[in-house]
């Protein structure tokens, strides 16, 4: 397998195994509320799983990295912005893991987690030219609209955010997978 196939089946097995070990650690942590509570708070911690899911977001981190790589490496220069906006929503995601959520200090964690959802919703539309364009573009259109709901709602409260935060996380894992499955092919 060539290098560029294994980056690209990192940024398709990656995702599916965090969303379960993430939606295990969930099931399995007393209290836990996946509508009303962000997954970073199953990182936190003193949670049961806090090394699994932080480990989980560690692991999600590299395989976004990889499947920059493998766009640039087989797209070129036109690929040179969605990849450097995936590697960012990459490095992001392993700061989310390093930086545990910390109730009484939360700006690191929530700056780290902030770069990455802006880098999770820009990179589709970076990355439009090069693969996938519908639903590159749709993808961002969604991802864009949920970030003001998020703005909004989250913020400003009535929208739960573990619900915002799975639905948007969603989006663009599935968007990553679609996007890691057809690589190295232009």
């Amino acid at each position: 397998m060539t290098p560029v196939r294994l980056a690209a089946w990192a940024g398709v097995a990656c995702p599916v195994a965090a969303a379960a070990v993430l939606g295990v650690a969930g099931w399995l942590s007393p209290g836990y509320d996946p509508l009303r509570t962000t997954i970073s708070h199953l990182g936190q911690r003193g949670q049961p799983f806090a090394l699994a899911v932080n480990l989980s977001f560690a692991a999600l981190g590299v395989a976004y990295v990889a499947v920059a790589w493998a766009l640039r490496r087989s797209h070129g220069p036109r690929a040179a912005a969605g990849a450097t906006v995936l590697a960012i929503a990459g490095v992001a995601v392993i700061g989310v893991a390093l930086i545990s959520r910390d109730p009484v200090s939360p700006v690191p964690h929530r700056t780290a987690a902030l770069v990455f959802f802006l880098a999770l919703g820009l990179a589709p539309l970076l990355t439009a030219r090069v693969r996938h364009r519908r639903y590159s573009l749709a993808t961002f259109a969604i991802s864009a609209a949920l970030l003001l709901v998020g703005l909004v709602g989250v913020v400003l409260g009535g929208v739960p955010a573990g619900a915002w935060e799975r639905t948007y996380a969603t989006i663009n894992l599935a968007w990553l997978v679609t996007v890691a499955s057809g690589l190295p092919r232009p």
